[in-house]
C-alpha cells in the first residue's frame, strides 16, 4: 500500500565522518519523494558540513549543552512541522528521546547491532552482517519500511562554486599549480590511538617528495596544530603545512585538490571517498567490519595488521589497552608509499586492502 509521505525528519546528530555517510539515503529519499520536505536533524557543531548536502530542505540544530530543556525544545520545533516519517539514524539516548515523544505516524530507525559489536570487541566473534557498512546499515530500516534501496550508495558533497574557486586561488597563491601531484597527509584523529606515528609521516613525506617530487600537503584543524608543526620541522623538505587553514566548509575544496590523502580512520577519509578522491588509511584499533571503512568512487587502500587484539574499541580510545600501540605502529611507510605508487600507476608492488 502506497504511504503518503509530505515531509520526512531524518536525525544524525554527529560526527563528521557518520553524517557524510548519511548522503546516499537523504539521496534515496529525494529520489522516491521528490516532491516532499526533507529535513535533518544535527548537533550545531557539526552543521555546516550540511550546507554541502544536495537534497535537504531545512536542518534542525541541537545545542547539546543545553541540556534537557533543548532537547524538549527540539522536540516542540519538530512537532509543529508535522512530519509523516522519521528517520533515526543515530540511536542513541538522545534520538531515541526524539522518536518517543515526536507525533510522527511512521517512525523507523537503524540497527547498530550493538550486542554483536561487543562481541567482535571483546571476544573477537565475527557474527556482523555481511553488509556490516554503515551505509548499508542506514538502508536497513528504509527497505523494511517500503523505500526501494539504491544500488547507488556513494556518499556526496556538492562544493558551491566560489567558494572552491577562493579556496583553490588561495592555493595557487601558494604555488600549487594545477599540474602539480599534490599528496595530503592528514595526522590527526579524534582519538589517539587511531593516529599513526609521526615518524612514519615524516618518512612517507620525504620518499614522496624525493622519489615522486610530489607536493605535500599537510591537512588538519586546530587539534592537530601540533603535530602539523613537528612534520614540518622534522621533514628533509619543507612541506605546505595547512593544519587549520580552512574552515569545514573550505576543507572538501582542500581534500579534493589532492590526487591522493594519506588519513588516519577519520572524518577526512570519509569527506575524500564522497568527493572521489583515492585514499591510502591506516586502521588500527578498529576494523572493517565495524562498518567504517571508505566508500566511494575513488580507489581506497586500507592497511591493517591482523593483530589477535584487533579490534579494541568501536570507534577508538585514549590509550592503548596493551599499551604498545602496535596496530599502528607496525605500519610501516614503506607500506604507504608504495601503496601510493599503486594507486598512480608507477610501482611494482600491490599494496592488499
Amino acid at each position: 500500500m502506497q504511504r503518503l509521505i509530505n515531509k520526512i525528519l531524518v536525525i544524525r546528530f554527529s560526527s563528521i565522518g557518520d553524517i557524510v555517510l548519511t548522503t546516499p539515503v537523504l539521496r534515496t529519499l529525494r529520489e522516491r519523494y521528490p516532491y516532499a520536505k526533507l529535513c535533518f536533524v544535527v548537533k550545531k557543531e557539526f552543521f555546516e558540513i550540511t550546507t554541502l548536502f544536495p537534497y535537504i530542505d531545512k536542518v534542525f540544530i541541537f545545542d547539546s549543552k543545553a541540556g534537557l530543556w533543548g532537547l524538549i525544545k527540539l522536540i516542540g520545533e519538530i512537532n509543529s512541522e508535522q512530519f509523516d516519517l522519521l528517520i533515526d539514524l543515530h540511536w542513541n539516548l538522545r534520538s531515541i528521546l526524539i522518536y518517543l515523544f515526536s507525533r510522527i505516524r511512521h517512525k523507523i530507525h537503524y540497527s547498530k547491532y550493538r550486542f554483536l559489536r561487543l562481541l567482535r570487541i571483546w571476544f573477537k566473534c565475527k557474527l556482523m552482517p555481511r553488509q556490516s557498512h554503515i551505509i548499508d546499515l542506514y538502508f536497513e530500516p528504509l527497505t523494511k519500511f517500503g523505500i526501494l534501496s539504491s544500488d547507488n550508495r556513494v556518499p556526496e558533497l556538492k562544493i558551491a562554486k566560489d567558494r572552491k574557486r577562493q579556496v583553490l586561488e588561495c592555493l595557487k597563491d601558494l604555488r600549487i599549480e594545477d599540474k602539480d601531484l599534490v599528496i595530503g597527509m592528514c595526522p590527526g584523529a579524534k582519538w589517539k590511538t587511531k593516529q599513526w606515528t609521526i615518524e612514519g609521516f615524516v618518512e612517507t613525506g620525504n620518499r614522496l617528495m624525493a622519489e615522486l617530487n610530489a607536493r605535500i600537503v599537510i591537512i588538519g584543524d586546530e587539534r592537530d596544530v601540533e603535530l602539523g608543526k613537528k612534520i614540518e620541522a622534522w621533514m628533509d623538505k619543507k612541506p605546505l603545512n595547512l593544519v587549520n587553514w580552512t574552515t569545514l566548509l573550505e576543507l572538501p575544496t582542500l581534500i579534493q585538490r589532492c590526487d591522493i590523502l594519506i588519513t588516519n580512520d577519520s572524518a577526512p577519509l570519509h569527506i575524500a571517498a564522497a568527493l572521489g578522491v583515492s585514499t591510502i588509511s591506516m586502521f588500527g584499533p578498529t576494523t572493517l567490519d565495524l562498518g567504517f571503512g571508505p566508500h566511494g568512487n575513488g580507489l581506497h587502500i586500507v592497511l591493517e595488521k591482523d593483530l589477535s587484539c584487533r579490534p579494541c574499541s568501536s570507534h577508538g580510545s585514549r590509550e592503548c589497552p596493551k599499551k604498545t600501540h602496535e596496530c599502528m605502529e607496525s605500519i610501516t611507510a614503506e607500506e604507504v608509499v608504495v601503496a601510493v605508487k599503486d594507486l598512480l600507476g608507477v610501482g611494482e608492488l600491490r599494496v592488499e586492502s
